[in-house]
C-alpha cells in the first residue's frame, strides 16, 4: 500500500529557494496532495473490491454481472418519501422502499462514476497557479539568492556578489520588478477564484448537496439521541447524499418475449468512501476560502502601505532601526521591495542585514548627489 503513495514524494520535497508563501503552498501543496490521495481510494479496487453489487431474488442470477454494470452505468436512486422515518419499521434503509405513491420523488444517482475524475482535474486546477507562477518567475530569484543561504558566510559574498547585488536591486534594474510582483499577486487572486470555484463545481455535481453537506453533518452528528418510538427521526446527510445501499430497475424480456421488470437493490461500498471525502474537503475549501481572502486582502494592503512594507522587511532583521529601512522602502517601488522581500526569506540573516546596510548607504549617497 505504501508503494502506491510513492509518486507524492515530489510533492513533499521543500524547494532550496521559496518564492511564495504558505498560504500558496496550501494550494498546490497540500490540497493537491491530499485530492490524489482521494482519486487513489475511490480509483483502487484492491482496497474496496467491486464498486457496486446487485443482489439478486434467490434465484441463480446468471446476469450478474450484467446487473451490476447496467445499474453502474445508467444510475441507480433513493425515494425522497423514504429518508424521514426509523430505519426497519418505515423503510428498509434510508432512501429504500417501497414508493408512498405513484408519483414519489426519485433521487438519482450517478455521480459515482465521475468522483475520481473530478478529483482529479480538481488537482489539476489547484495546481495551476503555481504552475504559471513558476513560468513567470523564470528562476530570478535562485539565481540571486545562488548560495547565500548557507549559515556560513562565504568569502565570495564580501569580495564579489555584494557589490553585484546592490548594484542590480539599486542601479541596473531598478524599477524594473513590478509586473513581476504583480503576476504573483495575480496568481494569489487566482488561487482565491479557484477555491471558490471549486466549492460551487462540487455543488452543482452533486445536484446542489454540498453547498450545506458539512454543516449538515456536523449538525447531525451533535444532535441529541432521538427515541426510536418518534415517527420523524431525519436520516443522517451522509446516507442521504451518498446512500450505501440503494435501487435500481432492469427492463428485459422474458423467454416468450414479455417484458420483465426486476428490482434489486445495489449495495455501493465507495460511498463509504465517498462520504469521508466530500465531509473533509468541505471543511477545507471553506478554511482555504477564508485564508485565501485574508491573504489577497493583506496583498493589498502591503501594496499601499510603505510602512506595512518596512515592518515587513523588519521583521527579517534584527538589531536595525527602521528609519534605515524606511528609507531603502521608500527609495524603492513595490517590485522591488518584494524581490527584497522574497531575497530575506532566502539569504543567511547576516548577510541580508549586510546587503540592506549597502543598501541603504547606496540610496543616501544618490539622494544627496540628486
Amino acid at each position: 500500500m505504501i508503494d502506491l503513495f510513492m509518486p507524492f514524494r515530489a510533492f513533499l520535497k521543500f524547494e532550496n529557494v521559496c518564492t511564495d508563501n504558505n498560504v500558496f503552498r496550501m494550494h498546490y501543496k497540500m490540497t493537491v496532495i491530499m485530492l490524489l490521495v482521494f482519486t487513489l481510494l475511490v480509483s483502487s479496487k484492491q482496497f474496496f473490491g467491486e464498486p457496486i453489487h446487485c443482489m439478486g431474488d434467490g434465484e441463480k442470477d446468471h446476469d450478474k454481472d450484467a446487473i451490476n454494470n447496467y445499474c453502474w452505468i445508467y444510475g441507480t436512486y433513493t425515494l425522497k418519501s423514504r429518508l424521514i422515518g426509523i430505519e426497519g419499521k418505515h423503510m428498509a434503509y434510508p432512501g429504500v422502499g417501497p414508493n408512498k405513491h405513484d408519483d414519489d420523488e426519485q433521487i438519482k444517482h450517478t455521480y459515482y462514476q465521475w468522483v475520481c475524475f473530478v478529483l482529479l482535474a480538481q488537482s489539476v486546477m489547484f495546481y495551476t497557479p503555481r504552475y504559471l507562477w513558476k513560468i513567470w518567475e523564470g528562476g530570478r530569484l535562485k539565481a540571486l539568492a545562488a548560495e547565500l543561504g548557507s549559515p556560513v558566510v562565504t568569502k565570495d559574498w564580501s569580495e564579489f556578489r555584494r557589490g553585484e547585488l546592490v548594484s542590480y536591486l539599486s542601479t541596473t534594474n531598478i524599477h524594473t520588478h513590478n509586473m513581476y510582483a504583480l503576476r504573483y499577486a495575480f496568481c494569489e487572486i487566482l488561487n482565491l477564484l479557484n477555491v471558490v470555484g471549486q466549492i460551487f463545481i462540487l455543488d452543482i455535481f452533486l445536484g446542489g448537496a454540498f453547498r450545506n453537506y458539512g454543516a449538515a453533518v456536523a449538525t447531525f452528528s451533535h444532535m441529541p439521541r432521538i427515541s426510536a418510538d418518534m415517527t420523524n427521526l431525519v436520516s443522517s446527510p451522509m446516507d442521504q447524499f451518498f446512500p450505501k445501499v440503494t435501487k435500481c430497475w432492469l427492463r428485459s424480456y422474458g423467454p416468450s418475449g414479455t417484458m420483465q421488470f426486476k428490482d434489486r437493490l445495489c449495495v455501493l461500498p465507495l460511498n463509504i468512501v465517498n462520504e469521508k471525502i466530500f465531509v473533509i474537503l468541505w471543511f477545507w475549501l471553506i478554511i482555504l476560502t477564508l485564508v485565501s481572502t485574508l491573504a489577497v486582502l493583506f496583498r493589498i494592503l502591503v501594496l499601499s502601505s510603505r510602512h506595512l512594507r518596512t515592518v515587513m522587511i523588519a521583521g527579517q532583521l534584527r538589531y536595525m532601526k527602521k528609519s534605515v529601512i524606511y528609507r531603502v522602502v521608500k527609495h524603492f517601488s513595490y517590485g522591488d521591495w518584494f524581490i527584497l522581500y522574497l531575497l530575506g526569506k532566502n539569504m543567511n540573516p547576516l548577510i541580508y542585514k549586510d546587503l540592506m546596510v549597502e543598501l541603504s548607504k547606496e540610496v543616501d549617497q544618490r539622494t544627496l548627489t540628486v
